[in-house]
């Protein structure tokens, strides 16, 4: 009899070792930790967290061995605030799709604490939750480049799930419960309205929620509560719940084990939407290689010709008056990158959001599609025009932008990222001990000395 889908995830997440995965495997891992570690740190620095600090005071219980661990907060109700924290700046990792890293590693720092994992125990079901959560978000197929259904954390629970199950050592058979509860009670597709939508929101992409209940569902079939493990066949399967149009099941299994998702995915150099990075890089490019102060008005225009979707709010808008609308704002993310604005919180303090020489640049910027002939290397290849008043012109094309898995980010600039967003937060030393204790973590019997930086 062939097993189901979940049954074979359950397989993977129950049987995978990190002694069998791939060096370059193994490296990326550490770097996607990395990142994710940096944006929590930024979120933190956000009015964000502290509307989220009674959740976690709230929830605090004793683990097993007794005593609260560091202050925290239950583990479902940790990964959501991680999760959430995580990608608040929208400075998290990309993939083909989505934000994996958010739900992931907020959902194995939080039970890690709990189950007292090595370190060898937490890289393997991180790799496990990018690996389970990247092939469910790829095997959803949509014909319609702009869906009616749309939302990331839908499908990321999985990668929660498959983490949090990982690290309470569950068998296979209990594994395969928890993803097929995990279908069972995913979040709902809302990014149409809580991106899309008149007014982005700090609800966006669901992810805490999704992160959330991946805990959750690995707690409830480790005490044998039991979900639907046909969930993603057939044709009410849950890529109907998710809204596509399609299933591409080959990309649930297919090399699970031996080809590895983590491989594709990239790190930010802005703190923006995946979709703008190249119309900001090649922005920031034409005004370095024109020499110009963007504050002395010496441009006539600046011309931009990205994707059709960037050219369409909410990437279209002009000054946007708060946070969650500028992350998707195309116009205030090149005035910050040309301003020369580090990414991060930065970017979206008031006297930058409502800054009158900032504005006064986005007003002087022209969103235009690509045409319909024009067949650009990369899905979000952009280019920008400079035109300055005394009649020299500029332009710079990037097809695929700084950061992207294919045109990946040096270790050194993520290095620095991570030290900027988490410095604030825990000194320059502090940040400086996290990255030693990243590239260590292997070797460590506990996560306890990176757990102490993340609540000093």
């Amino acid at each position: 009899m062939t097993a189901f889908i979940t049954q074979t995830l359950g397989s993977y997440i129950a049987e995978e070792a990190l002694a069998r995965v791939p060096s370059d495997v193994f490296d990326k891992s550490k770097l996607c930790l990395l990142d994710s570690l940096g944006c929590l740190f930024g979120g933190r620095q956000l009015p964000t967290a502290g509307m989220l600090r009674n959740l976690r005071v709230d929830s605090q219980v004793a683990p097993s061995s007794g005593g609260l661990v560091s202050g925290c907060a239950e583990p479902a109700a940790a990964a959501f605030v991680k999760a959430t924290l995580i990608n608040a700046l929208d400075f998290d990792d990309i993939y083909e799709k989505g934000h994996p890293g958010a739900t992931v590693i907020a959902a194995a720092l939080s039970v890690a604490e709990h189950t007292k994992s090595s370190g060898t125990e937490f890289l393997e079901a991180m790799i496990i939750g990018y690996e389970v959560s990247c092939r469910v978000g790829i095997s959803l197929a949509h014909v319609q480049p702009r869906k009616a259904i749309h939302g990331h954390g839908t499908w990321q629970i999985f990668g929660a799930a498959a983490a949090a199950a990982r690290l309470m050592r569950l068998d296979a058979g209990r594994a395969a419960h928890a993803i097929a509860i995990a279908a069972a009670n995913a979040p709902v597709a809302s990014v149409m309205k809580t991106v899309y939508g008149d007014a982005p929101s700090m609800a966006k992409n669901n992810f805490g929620m999704a992160a959330q209940m991946g805990v959750l569902a690995a707690r409830l079939a480790a005490a044998g509560y039991e979900g639907p493990l046909d969930v993603f066949e057939g044709e009410t399967g849950f890529w109907r719940m998710a809204g596509a149009d399609e299933c591409r099941f080959d990309k649930l299994t297919k090399g699970l084990g031996a080809a590895y998702e983590i491989l594709r995915v990239g790190f930010k150099p802005f703190s923006c939407c995946r979709l703008i990075l190249s119309s900001v890089q090649a922005s920031r490019d034409v005004i370095r290689m024109a020499g110009i102060d963007p504050a002395d008005g010496l441009h006539a225009k600046l011309i931009v010709t990205a994707p059709p979707i960037v050219c369409e709010p909410p990437f279209s808008k002009v000054r946007p008056r708060d946070m969650w609308a500028a992350q998707f704002s195309a116009p205030h993310a090149i005035a910050m990158a040309v301003f020369g604005v580090e990414p991060g919180p930065d970017w979206f303090v008031e006297d930058w959001l409502h800054d009158e020489i900032a504005g006064r640049f986005q007003d002087s910027i022209e969103l235009r599609p690509h045409t319909s002939h024009a067949s650009p290397r990369g899905a979000h290849a952009a280019s920008a025009w400079l035109q300055l008043r005394d009649g020299q012109s500029f332009e710079r094309h990037v097809d695929v932008a700084e950061g992207e898995a294919s045109n990946p980010m040096p270790k050194s600039a993520l290095e620095g990222k991570f030290l900027r967003l988490a410095s604030p937060v825990v000194g320059d030393s502090g940040a400086c001990e996290a990255i030693d204790n990243v590239y260590a973590l292997d070797k460590a019997g506990s996560l306890r000395t990176l757990l102490r930086v993340l609540v000093s």
